[in-house]
C-alpha cells in the first residue's frame, strides 16, 4: 500500500533524478513511513538544480519518491503558480493509495479543496497556524484573515480526517479537535537516537555563562530579536555571558546589526546553518538553552537540548509548556521577563542542577524507540481502517 505524504518543506531536483534537501527530511526521515507502507510518495515543491552542495543529503531513495509540485515562494510566487499547482494536486489526490498531509501547508489546504467527497485522508499537526498569522506574516491587512481562516480550515481538517496525530500532548488538540470516529495519537517528529541521550544529568559547579540558541532566522517565529534584547540585560550585569545563535535564514544581517546596536556583539557568535553532530557539540558546551518563541508546536530544539542535560527557558506558548516548568516560561514578546528569568536561572546551582536532572529525564520520551512505536501504531490503525473504508465502499456499489 503506498501513502502519499504532503510535505511544506522545499527540495530540490538533480538531472539524474536525485532529490535533495539541504538540511531537515533527509531520506531517513521518510523511512518511519516505510515501516508500515510498502511506498512513499512525497509530494512537495521541488527546484530542478544542474548540482548540489557538498553537504546537502539524498531525500529519495528505495520505497521513497517525490512528486513534484511547482517551485515558489512568498504569496506574490503562490498567486502565479496557482493553476499549474492545482492540475500538480489533482494528480496527486487521483493516486492509489492513503492521503497523509503534514499540516498546517498551503498546498494541503488547498488538496483538501479538491478532494472527492468522503475521500479519506489523514493528518500529522505539526504546528499552530493560527499563532503564526498572530505574529503579523502576511502583513497587517492580509495577517486577521489568514489567522481566522488558517484555524477554520485546520479545523475542518483534523475534524474530518480519517486519522489525525498531534506533535503536541493536549495544546494542539485542544485548538484543533479531531472528529468523533477520528482516529488519534501524538508523538513529536523528532529523530532523536537513543545515542544522543547522555547518560548523566550535570551538576553545576559554576554559574551559567554560556548561552545557546538554536532555530530558524527565515522568519522571526524565534523571536531571536527579544533574546538579544534580555541578553543586552545580563551583558549590563555581567559582560562574561556568551550567547551562541545557530540558525540561518533572511534575517540574519538584521539581527546582527541589532547585535552591534545593543553593543553585545562581542558577547555574541552567529554560527549559522550547521549539521546536526555540531549543534549537538555546541549543546555539550553550553550552560543553558533558551528559546523565547513567538510560535510553537513541539520544539525539537528544546528535546534535543534537554537529551544533553541543558537546563532550558522558552515561552509560555504552543507546546512549550508540556516540556518546561511553568516558572521557566515566559509570555512572548517580553524581554524584560525573559532577563529576569535568565538571570534567576543562571545564578542559582542548586536549581540548574535540578532542571538539568529533570530535563535529561524528560528527554528520554523522545526517543526513537519510543516514538517509533507510537509512529507505527498510527500508520498501522490507519492502514487498517483505509482498506475497511476502501472494501465498505467497494461493497456499496
Amino acid at each position: 500500500m503506498n501513502v502519499i505524504v504532503n510535505c511544506e518543506f522545499r527540495f530540490y531536483q538533480t538531472p539524474d533524478g536525485k532529490v535533495w534537501t539541504p538540511s531537515s527530511f533527509e531520506y531517513d526521515f521518510w523511512m518511519r513511513y516505510a515501516a508500515v507502507f510498502e511506498q512513499v510518495t512525497v509530494v512537495a515543491r521541488i527546484k530542478p538544480v544542474s548540482t548540489v552542495s557538498p553537504d546537502w543529503l539524498q531525500a529519495n531513495g528505495k520505497q521513497v519518491n517525490f512528486h513534484a509540485l511547482p517551485h515558489y515562494i512568498g504569496l506574490k510566487a503562490l498567486i502565479i503558480a496557482l493553476p499549474r499547482l492545482i492540475k500538480s494536486l489533482l494528480a496527486v489526490i487521483k493516486l492509489d493509495g492513503l492521503l497523509l498531509f503534514r499540516v498546517p501547508s498551503q498546498t494541503a489546504t488547498i488538496a483538501t479543496y479538491l478532494l472527492k467527497k468522503n475521500q479519506p485522508y489523514a493528518v500529522e499537526v505539526i504546528g499552530d497556524p493560527y499563532d503564526v498569522f498572530s505574529t503579523g506574516v502576511g502583513g497587517k491587512l492580509a495577517a486577521p484573515w489568514l489567522k481566522m481562516f488558517s484555524k477554520r480550515t485546520l479545523q475542518k481538517q483534523c475534524q474530518h480526517a480519517l486519522g489525525a496525530s498531534y506533535v503536541t500532548e493536549c495544546y494542539l488538540q485542544q485548538r484543533y479537535p479531531p472528529g468523533i470516529n477520528t482516529i488519534t495519537s501524538f508523538y513529536s517528529s523528532i529523530m532523536l537516537d537513543e545515542s544522543q541521550i547522555v547518560d548523566t544529568p550535570r551538576k553545576y559547579q559554576q554559574v551559567a555563562r554560556k548561552l545557546v540558541f538554536v532555530g530558524s532566522l527565515e522568519q522571526m517565529y524565534k523571536a531571536l530579536d527579544i533574546l538579544l534584547q534580555a541578553f543586552s540585560l545580563l551583558v549590563k550585569a555581567d559582560d562574561t555571558y556568551r550567547l551562541t545563535i545557530i540558525g540561518a535564514g533572511q534575517h540574519l544581517a538584521e539581527l546582527k546589526a541589532l547585535a552591534q546596536h545593543l553593543t553585545i556583539n562581542a558577547n555574541v557568535d552567529f554560527v549559522g546553518e550547521i549539521k546536526s553532530n555540531e549543534v549537538i557539540n555546541h549543546l555539550r558546551q553550553a550552560d543553558l538553552f533558551v528559546l523565547p518563541s513567538r510560535t510553537e508546536g513541539l520544539p525539537r530544539a528544546i528535546i534535543e537540548a534537554m537529551a544533553q542535560g541543558l537546563p532550558c527557558v522558552g515561552t509560555s506558548v504552543g507546546g512549550i509548556p508540556e516540556l518546561i516548568p511553568d516558572e521557566l516560561c515566559v509570555p512572548a514578546d517580553d524581554a524584560t521577563a525573559l532577563f529576569s528569568v535568565l538571570n534567576k536561572l543562571c545564578n542559582n546551582l542548586d536549581e540548574l542542577t535540578k532542571q538539568s536532572m529533570i530535563n535529561l529525564e524528560k528527554s528520554k520520551q523522545y526517543g526513537n524507540q519510543f516514538l517509533s512505536a507510537k509512529r507505527q501504531q498510527f500508520y498501522q490503525d490507519l492502514k487498517i481502517q483505509y482498506h475497511a473504508n476502501l472494501n465498505k465502499a467497494r461493497g456499496s456499489n
